[in-house]
């Protein structure tokens, strides 16, 4: 894994591998069923088909690198899955067919291979989707470049909910001809009275006026 990825790579894959051998040897040990030579055969093909599935979303992985030069680790890891995900667990449900058929079907001896191999397969697909990938994510965003691709996908987030919540309080903000009150109708008396007032007023001033004898005073 170190000469055709990096050494990185390489650690979730013990990661994985360890955890797929413990969770066998485990469930042999709480069966109580003895450990044979059948069981290490299947220890050992345990082992090279959960590299193998690991490797495949890995190399995914690679190629989507210099596909998403913005992205983070994360994100990279992420898509990876997706776009390896179904191959999967098809491959899994495929391999877990006939080894179902031995456990109920074969001999003894097919029985203890095949018994491993069911619990080694399944632990060791959710461990590449669920312990493997997602340990390289936490490694690989520990390096400079991923950190600071990781920085700026979170300050533009950050940005993006700051202007979300800019554009809610603008519109949530009333108007100004809702915020000022408006001014009280007047009453249709005060307007009669003001009317009849400002024409005795102008019917005075033509009365001064005629009192004049040159017109208008200079």
């Amino acid at each position: 894994m170190t000469i055709r990825f990096e050494f990185v790579f390489a650690l979730p894959i013990f990661r994985a591998l360890f955890y797929d051998v413990t969770v066998a040897m485990g469930v042999y040990a709480l069966v109580g069923w003895e450990v044979t030579a059948a069981t290490v055969a299947a220890i050992l093909t345990i082992l090279g088909y959960s590299m193998y599935d690991t490797i495949i979303i890995f190399d995914r992985v690679r190629e989507n690198i210099p596909l998403m030069r913005k992205s983070s680790f994360a994100a990279i890891a992420n898509q990876s899955l997706w776009e390896t995900i179904r191959r999967s667990l098809a491959t899994s449900f495929i391999t877990l067919l006939p080894i179902t058929a031995l456990i109920l079907f074969g001999g003894d001896t097919l029985k203890e291979f095949a018994f491993a191999l069911l619990i080694g397969i399944g632990s060791g697909a959710f461990s590449t989707v669920f312990i493997a990938t997602p340990f390289l994510a936490v490694l690989k965003e520990r390096e400079p470049e991923y950190q600071r691709r990781k920085d700026a996908g979170l300050q533009e987030k950050l940005d993006t909910v700051g202007e979300q919540a800019d554009v809610t309080s603008v519109a949530e903000e009333p108007t100004a001809a809702e915020e000022a009150p408006s001014a009280p109708e007047p009453e249709p008396a005060a307007v009669e009275d003001g009317a009849a007032a400002a024409a005795e007023r102008r019917e005075a001033r033509r009365k001064r006026r005629r009192a004049r004898p040159h017109g208008r005073a200079r």
